[in-house]
């Protein structure tokens, strides 16, 4: 029985990694365009401008909206471990997909 616990927390690893990549970047500029959320960018060197609130809601507000599945899973027991991997994968690569994204935006290296 652990050996298909494991395996079940593993698919819920496997679709939040690609959610997060696959969807949650594309999604998030999607709304940013939608939005006209503009871009951080710096004035010279080590001074920025602030960042914009609806920047950092565009992110969050995605990333909810990709994590609606785990409420869904979390209602039957014997998908709570995907719910689990899904949830964690998912926040770890967003989070880490959002400080990259933002990190290049600031050097001038983002695909806007």
């Amino acid at each position: 029985m652990a050996g298909q616990v494991r395996w079940r927390a593993g698919w819920g690893v496997a679709a939040g990694l690609f959610v997060a990549v696959f969807v949650l970047v594309p999604a998030t500029f999607a709304v940013q365009n939608a939005w006209s959320v503009p871009v951080p960018r710096t004035i010279a060197f080590a001074r920025i401008e602030p960042i914009q609130t609806s920047y950092w809601l565009s992110w969050a507000l995605t990333l909810a909206a990709v994590l609606t599945p785990t409420l869904l899973l979390a209602w039957v027991p014997a998908a709570r471990s995907i719910a689990l991997g899904y949830l964690l994968s998912t926040t770890a690569t967003g989070a880490v997909l959002c400080a990259t994204t933002v990190g290049l935006a600031f050097t001038g290296l983002d695909p806007a």
